[in-house]
């Protein structure tokens, strides 16, 4: 009676029992996943248009924090673009190493690094706004500061969606740091150096593929959480000893996540239409 009233405890529950109830369905989650870009790519609007839209209830948007390419600008204001593309190019590097089955958490200077760099962009984001309601600030704010800062944010929002993601799934794993010291987190600062010099050189071939990485970013943080509440909701978390057997709760995350990403921009629209906002500037 124990083992079906508390199945996440798995030393309880015989491997049998658990390989059960997460029977892999093996190309469900790809095909979802091709699904949803195959109808992004089919919607009769222009490619910024519908990136502009499906962003739109994460952030502001402002023409004047914006990058461009190619006189485009990107769906994401600067912040925004370094907080996702950082995230992008450091979860692919923890996921490339393999530290997405870590349990251990980055050291106490580590972790305190990667707070400092959240309150490095706090600090930025705060003289914006004191140059917003037109009060003393120490400094003149730029896009160029927003992105790196938005970028460190991003390293940090990476590592601690990886620890989320591996001490909630894995019934396995390895003893390791999922950031394994001051050495490598001086790497994931100059991974970000190629993508924000692509951000910021102006060049128009890179707008599709800068803003897809966005999006897919985007995305990616917000079935994570997602993916988070649906194993633990089912009662299944740290059973999970292969990703085949994620097939069901991802695909229902990304489908969760989409819906989240679509409630909130369309709540957003919803609003400027009704009370008649002007555009931000």
């Amino acid at each position: 009676m124990a083992i079906h009233r508390f199945p996440y405890q798995f030393p309880f529950e015989t491997a049998r029992a658990a390989r059960s109830r997460f029977v892999p369905r093996r190309w469900l989650f790809p095909l979802t996943v091709v699904v949803v870009a195959a109808l992004f790519v089919a919607a009769p609007w222009p490619f910024a248009a519908k990136a502009h839209a499906a962003l739109h209830g994460l952030c502001a948007q402002r023409p004047s924090h914006s990058l461009t390419l190619g006189g485009e600008r990107l769906p994401f204001d600067a912040r925004m673009t370094g907080i996702y593309g950082g995230f992008f190019v450091t979860a692919l590097y923890l996921l490339a190493r393999g530290r997405f089955r870590c349990f251990e958490v980055p050291s106490r200077l580590t972790m305190a690094v990667l707070a400092l760099f959240v309150g490095v962009m706090a600090v930025d984001g705060f003289n914006s706004f004191l140059v917003d309601v037109h009060a003393w600030h120490p400094y003149a704010p730029r896009n160029d500061y927003r992105l790196a800062t938005g970028l460190l944010t991003g390293i940090a929002l990476a590592v601690a969606v990886c620890v989320m993601l591996s001490t909630t799934l894995w019934r396995t794993g390895r003893r390791r740091r999922v950031v394994r010291g001051m050495r490598e987190l001086g790497l994931l600062l100059l991974l970000q150096l190629p993508f924000a010099l692509l951000a910021r050189s102006g060049l128009g071939w890179l707008y599709v593929p800068i803003s897809t990485v966005l999006l897919v970013s985007a995305t990616t943080v917000v079935a994570s959480l997602m993916l988070v509440i649906v194993v633990i909701v089912r009662h299944g978390d740290r059973v999970f000893t292969r990703a085949a057997q994620l097939q069901v709760p991802a695909t229902l995350a990304l489908i969760l996540g989409i819906a989240v990403m679509a409630a909130l921009a369309g709540g957003r629209f919803w609003l400027e239409h009704v009370t008649h906002t002007p555009p931000l500037r």
